[in-house]
């Protein structure tokens, strides 16, 4: 009896002492788990975060001789000052083939990331086929690319289409009351996407109000005298119409200039693109009726925060980012909705609102 007992207990301590090490070995593994997860996560936020720190990107602009492009490069520098990326801008100055060399001078210096403006849609795939061999990322400015090209991480334009629409349909309104049904356009050169768009807008615009447009005049320069120069041609040519369609900051401007030297102020009415101090002042003294506004410094600011976002190997969401475009006029240029965009247009430091 004695002998059967000591056997049951030599078993039950057995059992016991298997218990606890299967317990232990279970632990152990969960243990083992655990810190396995919270490796994989720590991991998978240090590579999806990644770091800014050190970090060089160049602007490529087209020509920093208009101040549109200057604003953009604003909004770039406030974007990068924000992360502490450091950043430099090359100007083409207006050429294609100093655009292309921009951007090899860009890929020689190791940059992290290029912010493209280019000289023209036709002209991007010189710039992004070089940065995408050299595995650098691009994100684009203003003026996107043409269709079927794609090789980009993000396009910041503006709502195109919509502003020429809008622009043009106002102005429609504005040649009724003056009596008139036919308008002139002072152009972008149609090489551009943007300038597409903004045409297909306006065009909509006068077919649905039945006003004709006569004469479309293309800027190879962009320059207040250009347009003073094209908008008093306009008028010699065209002498009937009503209404100045000026698809570029500095097209507005000349049209009023020809205006006033013609002695028509108030007569044809002028609507413009962009916005700055002096187109500002301008539709405040009523030689513009109304401006579509343009987000330079915004478009600076956005491309360069998805382009970090590119760096860092975080998902963009959208691959093309349309900013508004609203019509600016006497009525509701100081709406604090309108004031709010119009800083986006130009830095503060350029002029007043």
């Amino acid at each position: 009896m004695k002998k059967v007992l000591s056997i049951l207990l030599t078993l039950g301590l057995v059992v016991s002492m298997a218990a606890c090490g299967d317990k232990k070995e279970e632990a152990a593994d969960t243990s083992a788990k655990t810190d396995t997860a919270e490796t994989k996560d720590s991991g998978d936020k240090e590579t999806a975060g990644g770091s800014l720190e050190g970090k060089k990107i160049v602007y490529l602009a087209p020509s920093k001789d208009i101040l549109y492009w200057q604003w953009v490069e604003e909004g770039v520098k406030q974007a990068c000052e924000e992360e502490g990326v450091e950043f430099v801008t090359y100007d083409a100055q207006n050429s294609t083939t100093t655009q292309a060399s921009n951007v090899n001078t860009a890929i020689t210096q190791n940059v992290d990331g290029i912010i493209l403006s280019p000289v023209s849609s036709t002209s991007c795939p010189t710039v992004l086929d070089p940065a995408e061999e050299a595995n650098i990322p691009v994100t684009i400015a203003a003026i996107g690319a043409e269709e079927g090209v794609s090789n980009y991480a993000c396009c910041v334009t503006a709502d195109d289409y919509t502003s020429g629409y809008d622009n043009g349909k106002y102005l429609c309104e504005r040649v009724k009351e003056l009596g008139g049904n036919s308008i002139g356009v002072l152009a972008l050169p149609m090489d551009r996407t943007n300038a597409q768009n903004k045409m297909a807008g306006l065009e909509k615009a006068c077919e649905e109000a039945s006003v004709e447009i006569v004469q479309v005049i293309q800027t190879p320069d962009l320059t207040v005298s250009e347009a003073t120069s094209e908008a008093t041609d306009l008028l010699t040519a065209h002498p009937d119409i009503k209404g100045i369609y000026g698809m570029y900051e500095q097209a507005g401007t000349g049209a009023v200039l020809a205006l006033e030297t013609a002695g028509l102020t108030g007569k044809i009415s002028v609507v413009s693109s962009d916005g700055s101090p002096e187109s500002i002042a301008l539709l405040r003294e009523g030689k513009i009726d109304g401006i579509v506004v343009q987000e330079a410094v915004g478009q600076g600011l956005v491309a360069a925060q998805q382009l970090f976002k590119a760096i860092k190997g975080e998902a963009i969401e959208e691959k093309d980012i349309p900013l508004p475009e609203p019509l600016v006029t006497t009525e509701n240029v100081d709406d604090p909705e309108i004031q709010e965009i119009l800083r986006l247009v130009y830095p503060e430091s350029a002029g007043s609102y």
